[in-house]
């Protein structure tokens, strides 16, 4: 593209010359503009002129061109066109020539600190030529660059946006997910409860559930969608809303035992299945406080542990069943267990089993699961009493891991205490979990 802003000298297309500055040429050096135009000729370049004022109106994005630009600088040019011509030069990427008096050394410094190729007055048609021949050749590659350039800068802006407006969406699909998680903890008379609840990004694969059924009997659920990210929580959302915890409503309700809302569930699940299965684990029970005996079912998830208070030592409570929205009409078995006064009843999610790796291995290594996580969970809870207490104490060691930052599975726990004495910082404990979440 040639910049003719006036009528040309002769048939070729070339630089632009200002006019104003041009008249102190011909009175210092005669003649020496009409030799430049003949050296120039001689390249295959022509002249075109523009007032400074001219040039500095013009869009910058338009002054990369085929052939350079030159400029004179006067002693009657003032500092703020000067600033102004360095400004639009700079942000055009135009190449350009600027001659200046000899006495303007501080413009040909700042000039030159930009970039911008300053020279004398004193310079001869024929070396100015040869300058401007240089320019002129290197002008395609340079608008080449120049619109590549604009290109990239308009695709970082559109992948900028874009990623702004995922990052508002998954923040919103965060809070959405939250919703359906119990607020605090909720109060279970004569259960204490403790809950450690850390998605691995915005959202998470894990999701639980407490709620009261009936006078005696309460009902834990904690559930683990296959995957991470945005598609296992839209799933976590379809295992809340399916899980069916009563039959009827009001007062002729019947509490539906663990086994037959997994299968109930499973069912649900499975009838939805497009292309993509989409499939989970879970853990249910159903704890009778006049008894002391919770009813557990569950569908591939890892096994409950129970940690006794007379001996300290930990059983582990594996109810078998299959892994949730595979197979329709399957069966759930469900395993009831005794627990006495003091014991501590642990479900949490299978992102246990890498978040305690061996600080001995290589990066690799230290990605697979380990059983260090049985030792820390059931130190949680072998004090009932304390049982806030302990669980920060875990909460405490999590952060001390190598990568818990950046964390590579959804965590979620359940600490189940029946008759112990509820202490209130367990509820402070949840709320700065989710503030953190």
């Amino acid at each position: 593209m040639s910049m003719r802003l006036t009528d040309s000298h002769d048939e070729f297309s070339g630089p632009a010359v200002l006019v104003s500055g041009i008249e102190e040429v011909h009175k210092l050096m005669p003649g020496w503009f009409d030799s430049l135009v003949k050296e120039l000729a001689a390249f295959g370049l022509g002249t075109a002129e523009i007032t400074l004022e001219a040039l500095l109106e013009a869009d910058s994005t338009k002054l990369i061109s085929s052939a350079p630009t030159l400029i004179v600088i006067s002693e009657h040019t003032s500092d703020r066109q000067i600033g102004q011509l360095m400004d639009m030069l700079s942000e055009s990427h135009s190449a350009a020539l600027v001659l200046v008096d000899e006495t303007q050394t501080k413009v040909r410094s700042f000039m030159q600190a930009e970039g911008i190729l300053c020279e004398p007055m004193t310079t001869t048609p024929h070396d100015a030529s040869l300058m401007l021949r240089t320019l002129a050749q290197r002008q395609p590659a340079l608008h080449r660059l120049n619109t590549d350039l604009r290109l990239s800068e308009m695709t970082i802006h559109g992948v900028q946006s874009e990623v702004a407006k995922l990052h508002e969406e998954l923040q919103s699909a965060a809070s959405i997910q939250r919703e359906y998680l119990p607020v605090g903890i909720p109060e279970i008379d004569g259960v204490d409860l403790g809950i450690i609840y850390r998605p691995a990004s915005y959202v998470s694969g894990d999701i639980y559930d407490i709620c009261q059924l009936d006078d005696n009997r309460s009902a834990f659920f904690i559930a683990d969608a296959v995957g991470h990210g945005v598609p296992a929580a839209l799933m976590t959302m379809v295992i809340t809303q399916g899980l069916r915890k009563l039959d009827g409503s009001g007062t002729n309700s019947q509490v539906v035992e663990p086994a037959e809302a997994l299968r109930r569930l499973n069912n649900t699940m499975a009838s939805h299945t497009g292309k993509n299965a989409r499939f989970a684990t879970a853990m249910y029970a159903i704890y009778d406080k006049s008894t002391n005996e919770v009813t557990i079912a569950g569908a591939g998830h890892p096994p409950a542990l129970v940690v006794r208070d007379t001996t300290g030592e930990t059983e582990m409570i594996d109810s078998q069943g299959p892994l949730l929205g595979i197979f329709q009409d399957v069966e759930f078995e469900q395993t009831t267990v005794k627990l006495d006064p003091g014991d501590v009843l642990v479900f949490y999610s299978d992102g246990f089993e890498v978040a305690f790796p061996n600080t001995a291995d290589d990066e690799h290594e230290r990605k697979r699961p380990t059983l260090t996580y049985l030792t820390e969970l059931s130190s949680a809870g072998t004090d009932s009493k304390n049982l806030d207490q302990s669980i920060r104490f875990l909460e405490d060691n999590l952060d001390l891991q190598m990568g818990s930052l950046h964390q590579p599975d959804d965590i979620t726990a359940l600490f189940i205490a029946p008759k112990s004495k509820r202490s209130a910082a367990i509820n402070e404990l949840v709320n700065d979990l989710s503030e953190q979440s």
